[in-house]
């Protein structure tokens, strides 16, 4: 049976879904169009039990909301009124209003309210920085809006904020107008509302008041967002209340009451929390301005002009005069530059510790890596920055900026940016690394068996609880760093495939130009023309040095040779184990699974604990014992946590990858030994041919020569035919060796006179089988080789 003035289940196509909740006086009804699937916010005016109470003050206040959201208010951050058809709905729900008042019909923000999401485990203490940064922008935008209109809202609480989902993003949006009003020319009101746990002072102690009581509450709701608490004693009757907030100074943020009656001003952020320092240094500064306590302040802060310079009688500039020091208004200015700044957040390896640095367009990597120094200890010049997946850039250039590493989609539990000490050769992770424990956890393990009051039962439960899931956030965030790690050790060693080929290609180029020298001197030494035409002292003497310049240039290449197939060989090593680092287990899973998913610290089971906890503390069912619960959840997350750090697979994934990195380091620096051996002994080979071409064309010019001191030019000419047949002769073109690339320098129809004819695949080709192309490839090194030797000849022939 419908009761009087409640809503039927349904209106022509309109079924009533759920209530939704209840405002300041107004009760907020689901309904959903069954044909369009669309959905609205109805709010009526609350059925009070006795309709007597139902005064002229509550229909003004009703009527002062339902015209502000249907007639003035436009503001995306604002909950918007929607137009519902057919009209014979909403005459049908005006039907059943109480006393005739109107009804809204509003948007639908199917994500519940900021409180809801307050409420949260994972949220007990605070939000992620992405969310503080959204709900302060939303706030802002409506509040500041609605000032402009010379509205206050008087009622600015995390019930009063919700949430709408656009696109693939979530808005925050204020509602609940109910309380707010339009402002005289003195912007001074009379009366008492709002909700009292975010009402500023002065609406309590104070006739009249003005519209920075919405600074204040802005300024308790960023509090509360930040670190899952109000600011100052929320368990604390209302006259205590107002006793220590009118106490304290004007850069006091939070009071704090200790377990033995004690108060604590506190001019920072809580410790406990989820968002960088860099944005918590700034909200600090902007928090002293919402939450003073002069209201004439609030909001402001000092301003001073240029000084003003004049003229004394005589034409001279008088001393500059300071003008007078103004107040102006920054509440909603300063949000606005902290909300566009701009953070580098940083995750040290080494000690687990996060960084934020601002960036600017002046900011450098030299300024980045300063600021790593101070935070960490580690020295500037071992800092080595890891890039996440997250970043589209490989690596990170010389030319790179800060600016460039920032990413504003990354999520709040994941680094910009990773950092490692290059320095530590011992551990890529402190081997000593000692947890950061609350100081509330270390206070309540000292005195365990102290009862503990409400309030800070309520503290010590999600510090624990805050303790735990940092435990668990640090731990995955060092297996991916590991991992990205590994990652990009690869990625470089993979990149010296292409150096390696080209430099054993170089490396055997010049022992084949060797082995050809070779030849051309044995030729030479074995020709029966040049003997008749040289003397045999001057020929054998000249043979004799032509070897052994021959055998030591041999021997100097065919060592860097062998260097050059150590590389390779080490090379290959290397980074078949750097792809197998990549397979670990520990890696593995982390791949395997989604983000978070593998609960290491056994989280799952700690939320059950923490909601025990808190329902026992909300039924005052408390005693001495209900903290040991998360006590105890703490103390098994630190048994966990030493069994983690100190996992012998742990430490061996780590020590693999170092020793990766040492040894690739080391074959860097051979490398480059070896690039430079092949440019000196290529000159030398260079040299060597063209002081052989040199001394053999000496030898003829001093046969040459008659007792009397002619010419003889018919033998000289005679005798360069002869050396052109020598030196294209088949035995030279036909018979001379095939060197190839890959393996010893062994003459083709050697390699063809073994056992079976056939030709053995090692010597085809580097590192591979036999194949074609291979030899093709070394033919064509050899010959460009080749013709590097004769220009460079050519050219000292012409300098000389």
């Amino acid at each position: 049976m419908q009761k009087p003035f409640e809503d039927p289940p349904v209106i022509g196509e309109w079924c009533r879904e759920k209530r939704l909740g209840s405002g300041g006086f107004g009760v907020v009804t689901l309904w959903r169009n069954k044909t369009t699937q669309q959905t609205v916010a109805i709010k009526k005016f609350h059925i009070l039990q006795d309709r007597s109470e139902i005064t002229d003050k509550h229909s003004e206040r009703w009527r002062n909301e339902v015209q502000l959201m249907t007639e003035t208010v436009r503001n995306d951050n604002i909950v918007r009124t929607v137009r519902v058809q057919p009209d014979s709905f909403v005459r049908e729900l005006l039907r059943s209003s109480a006393n005739g008042l109107p009804i809204l019909c509003m948007e639908y923000c199917e994500g519940g309210d900021l409180r809801r999401v307050l409420n949260r485990v994972e949220n007990c203490s605070g939000l992620r920085e992405q969310e503080v940064r959204e709900v302060l922008r939303s706030l802002r935008n409506a509040i500041s809006y609605l000032h402009s209109l010379k509205i206050t809202h008087r009622d600015i609480k995390p019930e009063n904020l919700v949430l709408k989902r656009q696109d693939d993003r979530i808005v925050y949006k204020l509602t609940d107008l109910g309380y707010a009003k339009a402002l005289d020319k003195q912007s001074l009101q009379a009366s008492l509302v709002g909700t009292v746990e975010y009402i500023a002072p002065d609406l309590i102690y104070c006739d009249r008041y003005n519209n920075s009581v919405d600074y204040w509450s802005m300024g308790v709701i960023a509090f509360e967002i930040v670190t899952g608490v109000r600011p100052f004693i929320p368990h604390s009757p209302i006259t205590k209340w107002m006793l220590h907030v009118q106490q304290k100074k004007a850069a006091d943020i939070a009071i704090t009451e200790d377990n033995r009656d004690n108060y604590i001003y506190h001019s920072e952020i809580f410790p406990e929390n989820h968002i960088s320092n860099g944005l918590r240094k700034e909200l600090e500064r902007w928090l002293t301005l919402a939450l003073e306590w002069n209201p004439k302040q609030r909001g402001f802060a000092p301003h001073t002009g240029a000084a003003k310079v004049t003229t004394t009688v005589d034409g001279k500039a008088a001393a500059p005069q300071p003008t007078p020091v103004s107040m102006v208004l920054k509440i909603f200015s300063q949000l606005d530059q902290l909300l566009d700044r701009k953070f580098l957040t940083l995750f040290s390896l080494y000690d687990c510790r996060w960084i934020s640095v601002e960036l600017t367009e002046e900011t450098t990597m030299a300024i980045v890596r300063q600021e790593v120094y101070l935070a960490t200890g580690i020295p500037v010049e071992e800092i080595e920055f890891i890039l996440p997946l997250e970043q589209k850039r490989t690596r990170i250039e010389v030319d790179t900026r800060p600016l460039d590493l920032w990413l504003s989609s990354v999520q709040d539990d994941r680094p910009m940016l990773y950092v490692v000490h290059a320095g530590n050769v011992g551990a890529i992770v402190q081997r000593d690394l000692k947890p950061r424990i609350p100081p509330s956890i270390t206070d309540v393990f000292q005195n365990i068996k102290v009862k503990l009051k409400p309030h800070m039962l309520r503290q010590f439960i999600a510090n624990a609880y805050y303790f735990i899931a940092n435990e668990q956030r640090q731990y995955v965030l060092l297996l991916d760093g590991i991992r990205n790690y590994g990652l990009l050790l690869n990625d470089g060693i993979a990149r010296r495939r292409e150096e390696i080929i080209q430099m054993n290609k170089i490396v055997y180029g010049i022992l084949g130009g060797v082995e050809f020298h070779k030849l051309t001197v044995s030729h030479t030494r074995d020709s029966p023309i040049l003997k008749m035409q040289i003397p045999k002292s001057d020929f054998e003497a000249a043979s004799r040095e032509w070897e052994e310049s021959c055998t030591r240039c041999e021997t100097n290449v065919r060592k860097l040779a062998e260097m050059a197939d150590k590389i390779s060989k080490r090379y290959e090593s290397v980074l078949k184990r750097s792809r197998d680092a990549l397979r670990h287990p520990l890696l593995l899973a982390r791949v395997d699974t989604e983000p978070q998913a593998t609960d290491y610290f056994g989280l799952k089971n700690v939320e059950g604990r923490f909601e025990q906890s808190r329902a026992r503390i909300l039924e005052r069912i408390t005693n001495e014992k209900t903290h040991m619960d998360m006590a105890q959840a703490v103390y098994e997350c630190l048994k966990r946590r030493d069994v983690l750090l100190r996992d012998p697979a742990f430490l061996e994934l780590q020590q693999q990858l170092l020793d990766i990195r040492t040894e690739m380091q080391e074959i860097e620096k051979v490398l480059q030994k070896v690039v430079e051996l092949t440019e000196k002994f290529k000159r030398d080979l260079a040299h060597q041919t063209l002081r052989q071409q040199d001394a053999v064309w000496k030898l003829f010019h001093a046969t040459s020569t008659v007792a009397n001191g002619v010419t003889s030019v018919g033998k000289m000419a005679a005798s360069v035919p002869e050396l052109d047949r020598m030196m294209t002769s088949p035995s030279i073109t036909n018979g001379g060796p095939k060197f190839l690339l890959g393996g010893p320098i062994t003459p083709l129809h050697a390699a063809l006179s073994g056992e079976g004819g056939t030709i053995d695949e090692n010597l085809l080709c580097f590192g591979e089988g036999s194949d074609v192309n291979d030899l093709i490839s070394a033919n064509e090194t050899l010959i460009v080789t080749t013709n590097d030797l004769l220009c460079d000849s050519f050219t000292m022939l012409k300098e000389a």
